[in-house]
């Protein structure tokens, strides 16, 4: 799964690092489906908590209001458009409502995930949306066949990111936009030393006296837990669709706020971490003294984790970007 090969002469950038009839691949594959067969979220993909959920949109779309699909229609109309993974159908829905006149394509590995999702769309937008069971990883696109691709968090389970960029930038026509939202942080969570010892020390710093010691399970390669391509080359996306799109706007968040995903209060390996940004407890159930240290440890990790992020020093988790096409004669 890590020989290099090129489709053709004319197009040396349409890089393939994994091939249809290997059979690691295809036993992979089968399991991925299988996987999403079987979930609509999964933690990573689960709406967050309010107060997260501002940060995030905050760093994202610089509106602490506005999720990142609703920026979509403040950058024109659009009449046909690409969406690549099936999410629960928020994204869709609000891209069919928005644009009148659009028409989506939505590519997903998962025939069940498809199946769930045309059901739904069905019902309030009948036959403007259209389920197509693909595997991205060598998915042919039609050639200028789109003014909107959409990206919803799908890119970090592909190997070959490089042949989903270089088709993508293929489909779009000369005013196409791609919008991105995705998961970037390092390949198969194997986060660096500095970034868990940072995180590490967020931790024990804000820990009170009077709260159980929390346990970071940090994502272990031989003892995985989650589908087969999670996040196998998610460290590389920002850097290859740089290469192969034209940038417009890229923004980050979760250097230090996605980690928390991996923390586990009392010593079990059940639940969110509740005592952090992403479970702020009810007040009717918390004392006003663990309400304001629980509000000042969420505000000390949401500022670390933007200081993080904009200075470079830790690689960020999540991004909204924009692209537009790359036109011929542009080096990629």
């Amino acid at each position: 799964m890590t020989s290099d090969s090129t489709i053709g002469a004319s197009s040396p950038e349409d890089v393939l690092h994994v091939q249809q009839d290997d059979e690691e691949y295809l036993k992979m594959l089968r399991t991925e489906e299988e996987f999403w067969d079987a979930h609509i979220d999964t933690p990573l993909s689960k709406t967050p908590r309010p107060a997260v959920q501002r940060y995030l949109n905050e760093r994202l779309t610089g509106d602490p209001d506005k999720l990142w699909y609703q920026t979509i229609g403040d950058e024109g109309e659009f009449t046909n458009g690409c969406v690549f993974g099936a999410g629960p159908g928020q994204v869709e829905e609000h891209l069919l409502g928005r644009h009148p006149q659009l028409r989506l394509t939505i590519l997903d590995i998962s025939g069940d995930a498809l199946s769930r999702l045309q059901k739904r769309l069905d019902q309030t937008y009948p036959g403007r949306a259209e389920t197509r069971q693909q595997d991205l990883n060598f998915v042919d696109l039609p050639t200028q066949a789109y003014d909107l691709a959409v990206a919803n968090s799908s890119i970090h389970h592909l190997v070959n990111i490089e042949h989903f960029a270089f088709q993508v930038n293929r489909s779009l026509t000369p005013e196409g936009r791609l919008f991105m939202d995705d998961t970037v942080g390092e390949s198969y969570f194997q986060f660096t030393e500095e970034k868990k010892r940072m995180f590490q020390m967020l931790m024990d710093a804000t820990q009170a006296s009077s709260e159980p010691r929390f346990k970071v399970e940090w994502p272990d390669r031989d003892n995985w837990t989650f589908s087969p391509f999670e996040s196998v080359r998610s460290g590389d996306i920002l850097d290859v669709f740089e290469r192969y799109l034209q940038p417009i706007r890229i923004a980050t968040a979760s250097s230090l706020l996605a980690l928390t995903l991996f923390v586990r209060p009392d010593g079990t390996s059940s639940g969110r971490l509740r005592r952090v940004a992403a479970s702020l407890r009810s007040k009717l159930f918390v004392q006003k003294s663990d309400i304001a240290h629980e509000i000042a440890r969420v505000d000390l990790l949401f500022t670390l984790d933007s200081l993080m992020c904009d200075s470079g020093r830790l690689v960020p988790g999540q991004t909204f970007a924009q692209y537009a096409k790359r036109r011929v004669g542009h080096r990629y």
